[in-house]
């Protein structure tokens, strides 16, 4: 943490995995196969928007990535397992995967 702020989503994308799959004691979530699917299926999606942005040179993939990632903060500040998913996927896109 520096000056405050909350490190970028991204900084610690295992951290923010485990999270994300239930695995910290603070939380328990736990998502069916359905939920899994959505979850995947939307950041497929996230990443078909943030790659035809960058093809018509409005916005490249990091700056795209880094939106989301900021997004994910306010996110997850009313709901914390929304703003962990979103995370995720900005830490993805950042890695260009």
């Amino acid at each position: 943490m520096i000056s405050g702020f909350r490190n970028p989503p991204w900084a610690d994308l295992a951290r923010v995995l485990r999270r994300w799959l239930g695995a910290s004691p603070a939380r328990h979530v736990r998502f069916s196969e359905a939920d899994r699917a959505v979850i995947t299926a939307q950041g497929k999606a996230l990443m078909l928007l943030a790659t035809m942005l960058h093809a018509r040179g409005v916005m490249d993939m990091e700056e795209f990535a880094g939106t989301l990632g900021v997004f994910s903060v306010v996110v997850a500040e009313d709901n914390a397992a929304e703003g962990d998913i979103l995370a995720v996927w900005a830490g993805l896109m950042k890695d260009g995967r």
